[in-house]
């Protein structure tokens, strides 16, 4: 699992409740650092995050659809949550499968009950 997001605190929550759910999990906190960690650890999941500095989570999402990320893809934000949602509606319709959204602030647990749904998936 990779999880792409600028702020280490929400980093830090989706890393415990993923490890606590036995998930592999790598973090990264620069958009610089996207591919090179997408083509060394070839996640399942990535959780991304779409408002951040520099590349944003949109040119991420077109950078997966490029290269057909066959993948789960939790597209989360602080921002408006109609900007969650539209984006959500970008990566799908860009041919992504978006198995869900997190408006931050969030709870480990909201992360817990969707990794566990996920889980269920990969068994």
């Amino acid at each position: 699992m990779l999880v792409v997001d600028d702020e280490p605190g929400i980093t830090r929550v989706i890393e415990a409740a993923a490890r606590e759910l036995s998930f592999e999990v790598i973090s990264i906190n620069d958009t610089d650092q996207f591919e090179k960690a997408l083509a060394t650890i070839k996640p399942t999941i990535i959780f991304l995050d779409v408002a951040m500095p520099g590349r944003d989570g949109l040119e991420l999402i077109g950078h997966l659809s490029a290269s057909k990320y066959p993948g789960k893809v939790v597209v989360m934000s602080g921002s408006d949550p109609r900007y969650i949602q539209m984006s959500s509606t970008i990566a799908t319709m860009r041919g992504l499968s978006v198995a869900g959204t997190l408006a931050k602030p969030f709870r480990k647990h909201e992360v817990s009950g969707l990794l566990a749904s996920l889980a269920l998936q990969y068994d």
